[in-house]
């Protein structure tokens, strides 16, 4: 177990940073269809559904994994706070939007109202969270423990190949401009995927108390 943990530990393809980062941009994509008033409505409903889906997946593996992780730092605290107070006005927007999303074949006026105003604060929300948060992380957190971080986050998240494969520029962009070294470069992929597979594999194998949920 210690030689598995180590291996995760070593392996900055797992920073925290940097996976978080992979939804932030694919947000942001829906984000700016459902903001641009000259998109069709069919393609803003396809997008809305898809950014609640990312969202909400995103949303409940960051609190269990960042923010648990940090809000009882003195240096972290109030800006962990902040962050979930605001993952609560979102989630309740959503449990409100969800069950209508579900069922609509148009993407109606009232709906495409509530769906414009939680982009935009999403949006606001990832942009603070790039500007304050991360450098926090970056600076009072070591290496490590980001990429343990970003293990358990891998876990929660649960990617699918599909989610990862479009994202090799965007990858080579976080390392260059976030760890600022061409050797933390990793081609998100099918491969990551069955790497984290293969890394829960083996702790299973090693402690039945190990839970994957």
């Amino acid at each position: 177990m210690q030689n598995i943990s180590e291996e995760i530990a070593k392996d900055n393809s797992f920073n925290i940073v940097g996976i978080l980062l992979i939804d932030h941009a694919y947000l942001r994509e829906c984000i700016e269809v459902i903001l641009n008033d000259e998109a069709d409505k069919h393609q803003k409903l396809f997008f809305a559904r898809t950014f609640l889906d990312t969202l909400t997946k995103h949303s409940a593996a960051e609190e269990k994994t960042v923010y648990d992780s940090l809000i009882d730092m003195d240096e972290l605290h109030a800006k962990v706070l902040e962050c979930e107070v605001e993952h609560a006005i979102m989630e309740r927007m959503i449990s409100t939007l969800w069950p209508r999303m579900a069922r609509l074949k148009d993407l109606d006026d009232v709906t495409e109202a509530e769906i414009r105003t939680l982009a935009k604060i999403v949006r606001n929300h990832i942009d603070e969270e790039e500007r304050t948060l991360f450098p926090l992380i970056k600076e009072n957190l070591d290496q490590g423990i980001l990429n343990e971080i970003g293990f358990q986050f891998m876990i929660l998240r649960r990617f699918t190949p599909q989610d990862l494969e479009n994202y090799p520029e965007l990858q080579r962009e976080i390392y260059y401009n976030v760890c600022n070294s061409k050797r933390n470069i990793y081609q998100w992929s099918g491969d990551f995927v069955k790497k984290v597979n293969r890394y829960i594999g083996a702790i299973v194998s090693q402690s039945p108390y190990f839970i994957k949920t």
